[in-house]
């Protein structure tokens, strides 16, 4: 090969990477659009008051309802918000020895929350770029004691940071998590897991009773927005998957597709079937060594993929609207 032929060669492949990196729908430059995050430290003003008192509470429920209300009556679950003793429960709680040291871990952690409120910012850039009338929530962080990573309402979306501490925070083994569910508790993991809890809930599957298909195709829906809110985020990440199960899952998806076809699953109802599929899982009982848990969930996002690659003219509205997952897997000519 002479010198010319290399330098055309490489003048081709700049190109053809600019030209694919141009052709990427979900490419989208969100610099300009105008979202202003509001971020709340509830975790740190709750642990930070040496004594609770009346006033205190009437601080925190001024400043943080409704979510204070959810937090003292449902994610603590520690009495009635109007309780009068409410103050002496909340004492108990932030002076208990294990959650003050979970708290100081928090701390250490996540006292810089500068980065993450980045990463949710530009998601939220995102979010406001393709549903411009939907509403932006207030961000508030929690330590729950291990009860909820993430809780949503039309307000607020909260972070419980101690569900986000690192694969080999100790706490965690202790209390009984399996690994498959520890892999994903990191800090690497909060935005995805974060946005997609947030979606989840925006975004609810109406259809009660539904098909195996229709979950899938549901949570491939979910799936495919993250990957518009977070374009530039592993798909191992946002799949709470490791490289290896994505590998798996990449080199197994037409044996996989084929298996729901030739055992006529892709039209079940029956709860056993749909969540050994769909459920948090180590693995597939009765699928090949190395297969990760929540399949169904690979597969959909792999067939609305291929939908919206094939339908280009259709939007994310377009594609959340669209209630009919027969309709969603003919169009997008799914064939892995």
């Amino acid at each position: 090969m002479n010198l010319s032929t290399a330098k055309y060669l490489i003048i081709i492949t700049i190109g053809l990477i600019f030209y694919s990196c141009k052709n990427d729908p979900l490419d989208i430059d969100v610099s300009s659009v105008d979202v202003t995050l509001n971020v709340k430290r509830f975790d740190q003003q709750l642990f930070g008051y040496e004594k609770i008192t009346d006033k205190e509470v009437d601080e925190l429920a001024k400043k943080y309802n409704p979510f204070y209300t959810a937090f003292i009556e449902n994610i603590v679950s520690i009495g009635n918000v109007n309780d009068p003793s409410v103050y002496y429960y909340l004492n108990n709680f932030t002076h208990d020895k294990n959650i003050k040291s979970v708290q100081k871990d928090i701390d250490n952690l996540y006292n810089d929350f500068n980065d993450y409120e980045i990463g949710l910012k530009e998601a939220f850039q995102h979010y406001k770029f393709y549903f411009p009338n939907k509403n932006i929530p207030q961000i508030i962080t929690y330590n729950s004691g291990f009860n909820y990573a993430v809780v949503t309402d039309s307000s607020y979306l909260g972070i419980g940071l101690e569900m986000f501490l690192g694969d080999k925070y100790p706490a965690y083994k202790q209390l009984g998590l399996p690994q498959y569910k520890i892999a994903s508790m990191t800090n690497k993991h909060l935005v995805s897991s974060v946005m997609l809890g947030w979606i989840s809930t925006e975004f609810e599957l109406e259809q009660a009773n539904a098909d195996l298909l229709t979950e899938m195709v549901h949570q491939g829906k979910l799936l495919y927005v993250l990957d518009a809110l977070i374009p530039i985020e592993e798909d191992s990440i946002k799949i709470n998957y490791t490289n290896k199960e994505v590998k798996w899952s990449n080199a197994n998806e037409k044996q996989v597709w084929f298996y729901f076809i030739d055992n006529d699953l892709l039209y079940t109802k029956e709860t056993k079937e749909i969540i050994k599929y769909m459920g948090e899982a180590p693995f597939i009982q009765g699928f090949p060594e190395g297969s990760p848990g929540r399949i169904g969930h690979w597969i959909g996002w792999q067939i609305v993929k291929a939908y919206m690659d094939n339908n280009q003219e259709l939007s994310l509205t377009d594609l959340i609207k669209e209630k009919d997952a027969q309709k969603i897997l003919n169009k997008s000519k799914y064939k892995p």
